[in-house]
């Protein structure tokens, strides 16, 4: 069947059942079953929605990107296409990266409600997208639970002494990132200092190897290694420098996934880099 006709019966069907539903319908209204369709809205819909109410995943939910990976262990996964969808007729469909307007269109008339969330800059910005994605399936409560927990991790680092020590972020391409860039931002909210403000680098770029010579870090965050990946002769992470580096500095190992849905998970990066720090008894006493 191809994709139209199968969306043209779909539609029929709704609409002689009498079951087309407003997109902006009470999510509680019904027997509510929500689908996401890429990694970043998993962790919207795995954070509020209890299991019973979650009709797939995309299939990326329990890959190394997930933050709530271990909860989406054993949940259907879903590839996303609209005729997957159609088929699968959940109550919602949740997006951020993948799908499009038009998707929205075809699955609405179809009497499946959709909701794209906004990319966010900000850490404020993300709390604020799952405030609002709370309100929108009626899981308030649920919502506020989440953004305090952030915020009581944020108001404990905020309390903490500093970390009087530079460290360097390295990613496997061999990429760092400057000031004005979420992870330096994250690096210090975790009471370190950067490498990026002593070196007085913007943005994303390579690892500056000249300057790591004359002044070199007292400590390596790094991220990301954990991701499959092919190994590349080409990258300044495997420079003998860095691998000196890495050998004879103490080195935090962030996990890829506080780090792959931009700012959502932002304070909880900064207080896992936090705390690996006092576990390596870095923290000032």
């Amino acid at each position: 069947m191809t994709l139209w006709r199968r969306i043209s019966s779909v539609l029929c069907g709704a609409v002689f059942m009498g079951v087309l539903v407003s997109p902006f319908a009470s999510a509680e209204s019904r027997n509510e079953q929500i689908a996401s369709i890429d990694y970043c809205a998993d962790q919207f819909v795995l954070a509020l929605v209890p299991r019973h109410h979650i009709a797939a995943l995309s299939r990326d939910a329990t890959s190394v990107n997930s933050f709530f990976r271990e909860q989406a262990t054993g949940l259907p996964q879903t590839r996303g296409s609209t005729e997957e969808l159609l088929a699968l007729s959940p109550t919602m469909m949740v997006r951020q990266w993948q799908g499009s307007p038009a998707m929205d269109k075809i699955l609405n008339r179809a009497g499946i409600k959709t909701i794209a969330l906004p990319f966010a800059l900000t850490t404020q910005d993300a709390l604020n997208s799952m405030i609002s994605f709370g309100s929108r399936i009626d899981r308030d409560a649920d919502a506020q639970r989440f953004v305090a927990k952030r915020q009581a991790m944020a108001a404990t680092l905020a309390e903490a002494k500093p970390i009087p020590l530079k460290a360097l972020y390295l990613t496997p391409s061999g990429y760092t990132a400057g000031l004005g860039t979420g992870v330096d931002d994250t690096i210090k909210h975790a009471g370190l200092e950067t490498m990026a403000e002593k070196f007085g680098r913007r943005g994303w770029g390579p690892i500056p190897m000249e300057a790591l010579v004359q002044d070199q870090p007292d400590i390596i965050v790094t991220s990301f290694f954990d991701l499959p990946r092919a190994p590349s002769n080409w990258s300044l992470s495997g420079h003998p420098r860095i691998t000196d580096m890495l050998e004879g500095l103490p080195v935090i190992d962030l996990p890829g996934r506080y780090m792959a849905c931009s700012t959502l998970f932002a304070i909880d990066a900064a207080y896992y880099i936090h705390t690996e720090a006092k576990k390596l008894d870095l923290t000032v006493k």
